[in-house]
């Protein structure tokens, strides 16, 4: 499964002490334009040493934020690190913050154990704290390592527990957060077309609030929903799309996804030169990623290329690299996309004619695969996924309810005033009608006096 990581998202940090001028700045706008305020907060670097340390932690947790917009992972792993050392003994949001971009950072590289660590230290002190919106950003953050170790029905209760709250907070920011993961998790679970409603969703939200890095992270995923779905023309599209927002950003990991998705999808459609041209293309942004799971994808997808131009032996060499990557891992998810390798392989042994190896090979595969399965697990995810629908139908139902006793009391309201003005222009008509009557009758009784007193006397 290959889709792009959504980076976490601001919490307004730095309670405890008044933050200059710029670095609010930075703070406030870090996630519309992160290059310019990444430029902006290290201009300020050299008056590190002067500060309190509560303004220095801030200033790290901003820089944290920053790199992990622009997925400079382990710079962010580096100053988030830092900032904790400083928060050691501290109860306050931006630690919180910290807490939950080390994690982000370590997941980054596999290290799911530690980031899970972090994660649960983050939580624990953002419930102490009572703030709503690191609590929710804290819950996606440990439903991510739940699906990670394919904790599925879990991971999923506690992201439709995180909708909830963020449907009741009517925070844009957080339903865009949470409504990103259930889309990821979805997809992930192969359950396409939802994945695309909560794509679609979250991607309005993130354009609504103009953060062009998240739009393009959940713009990545959403092409890959569509071709998974088997619409290629709708993914190329939106790759395209992708693409050239990101030449405009000057973006390189943006750029790198734009071309690995479009180097993908041009494999399904069987434009294999074109295929190729996109992934060498990527090849040149993959220095900029610095997550082993992505330069482990890339590797597989260019083995998968390779495959289909006929080039079994470089296939097999993107395929050993792919694996060197995730190596010795013991994650669940990882073990199962390890299982695409062996699968690849048996049929690059195949196709090369060294059929023993083939066999050897898709044996293993079945027996790992068959040691990954758990029915039961699969099961409570069929059931919670369909509580969820229920439950997020029976709110449409219920909202669409109370809209159409809105419109029946407007539809009144309108009947009413329909007849109020029937009402008055009846009153208008009749009193007009006695005027008109009484008008006339005072001209009728004028012309008689009138006719009266023109008329001759007879004398007795």
């Amino acid at each position: 499964m290959l889709f792009f990581t959504l980076f976490l998202l601001p919490v307004q940090a730095a309670d405890e002490v008044k933050l200059p001028d710029w670095l609010l700045q930075v703070q406030q706008h870090k996630y519309k334009k992160p290059e310019a305020m990444l430029q902006l907060a290290r201009q300020h670097e050299a008056e590190f040493g002067s500060w309190p340390v509560q303004l220095q932690a801030a200033w790290l947790n901003e820089l944290s934020l920053i790199y992990e917009v622009l997925g400079r992972y382990r710079d962010q792993l580096s100053v988030a690190e830092r900032g904790l050392a400083l928060t050691h003994n501290e109860q306050s949001k931006v630690r919180v913050e910290l807490l939950f971009g080390m994690g982000f950072a370590l997941e980054t590289q596999r290290e799911y154990d530690a980031a899970n660590d972090y994660y649960q230290k983050g939580m624990a002190l953002a419930e102490q704290l009572k703030d709503e919106k690191l609590i929710i950003q804290g819950m996606t953050n440990l439903a991510a390592m739940l699906s990670e170790d394919s904790e599925d029905p879990k991971a999923l209760d506690m992201l439709k527990q995180a909708y909830d709250r963020a449907v009741k907070l009517n925070d844009k920011e957080m339903l865009a957060l949470v409504q990103a993961e259930l889309g990821l998790n979805y997809l992930t679970l192969g359950i396409d077309d939802e994945a695309r409603q909560f794509l679609e969703a979250s991607f309005r939200l993130f354009d609504e609030l103009g953060w062009v890095k998240s739009k393009l992270t959940v713009w990545y995923n959403l092409a890959s929903t569509y071709r998974y779905l088997k619409k290629p023309d709708k993914a190329l599209e939106i790759f395209d799309q992708m693409l050239k927002v990101s030449l405009e950003q000057e973006d390189p990991v943006s750029l790198y996804y734009a071309y690995i998705g479009l180097a993908g999808t041009s494999r399904d459609v069987k434009k294999l030169d074109a295929a190729i041209t996109y992934i060498e293309k990527a090849e040149t942004y993959l220095p900029n990623l610095q997550s082993t799971f992505q330069i482990s994808e890339h590797h597989f997808i260019k083995a998968q290329i390779y495959r289909s131009l006929g080039q079994s032996n470089l296939a097999l060499q993107e395929v050993a690299l792919a694996s060197q990557q995730l190596e010795g891992s013991k994650n669940t998810s990882d073990r199962f996309y390890l299982l695409h390798f062996d699968q690849l392989r048996a049929k690059l042994y195949a196709d090369t004619g060294d059929f023993e190896k083939a066999y050897y090979t898709l044996d293993k595969y079945f027996k790992a695969y068959i040691d990954l399965q758990d029915d039961e697990r699969d099961l409570d995810v069929q059931k919670l996924r369909l509580s969820f629908d229920a439950e997020r139908q029976q709110a449409r139902n219920a909202l669409l309810e109370k809209d159409n006793e809105l419109q029946a009391l407007r539809l009144q309201e309108i009947e009413r005033n329909r007849q109020m003005q029937w009402l008055w222009i009846g009153i208008f008509a009749s009193t007009s009608m006695v005027l008109l009557m009484l008008l006339w009758w005072q001209w009728r009784r004028r012309r008689a006096l009138q006719q009266a007193m023109l008329t001759p006397t007879t004398p007795n």
